[in-house]
């Protein structure tokens, strides 16, 4: 008998018999697990799923006759399906510097380098202005970009599998700047390659 697990968007699920998953809420773009499959795979792609997305609730009578109530539901029903998407599949359009500020979560090493590059050039043009002595209040400068360097490093840690504290060792940068993502889904997330 097989153990199934699923991802629910935030927290893994399971184990499940395949009996019992049919109660869950298990949708075409839910990630399933089961012994035997290298990485999580959306349960649309597993043709023993079939039958458990198939399953379809009857539809609601009482507001059948008001148009504006049935818009209304399914306005809910296409935001809950997109959000849905975008937390269980990761797939999609996720924009490079949607919370550079933020430590939780992961990015690529494209938008690591990015922001690195980014952090050079004005961390360049602030020492300037600061060592000219003119305007010293600029100084100030040097928290936001410390908090969005380390941010950022944070998030990189966090796609290779590491705590973001990984980034205070000496040189490595250069391992956050090489190194492949983490394949799959981690203790930080989805995999923002997706």
């Amino acid at each position: 008998m097989k153990n199934y697990f699923y991802f629910n968007g935030k927290e893994k699920q399971g184990p499940f018999s395949f009996e019992e998953l049919k109660d869950e809420e298990v949708k075409k773009d839910s990630l399933i697990w089961f012994e035997g499959l290298e990485d999580w795979i959306p349960a649309s792609d597993l043709e023993e799923m079939k039958p458990i997305l198939e399953l379809k609730p009857p539809s609601i009578s009482t507001i059948h006759n008001e148009p504006e109530a049935l818009n209304r539901v399914e306005e809910t029903q296409t935001k809950k399906a997109t959000d849905s998407q975008a937390n269980l599949t990761g797939k999609t359009k996720k924009r490079m510097f949607s919370k550079p500020f933020s430590f939780e979560g992961r990015i690529r090493r494209t938008e690591y380098g990015i922001s690195f590059i980014v952090y050079m050039i004005i961390i360049t043009f602030v020492n300037a202005i600061v060592e000219s002595g003119e305007f010293p209040i600029i100084g100030l400068t040097y928290i936001p970009l410390l908090w969005f360097m380390w941010a950022q490093g944070a998030k990189r840690c966090h796609d290779i599998g590491k705590s973001g504290w990984f980034q205070i060792i000496p040189f490595y940068i250069f391992w956050m700047l090489f190194t492949t993502s983490a394949k799959g889904i981690n203790d930080y997330g989805l995999n923002p390659k997706g």
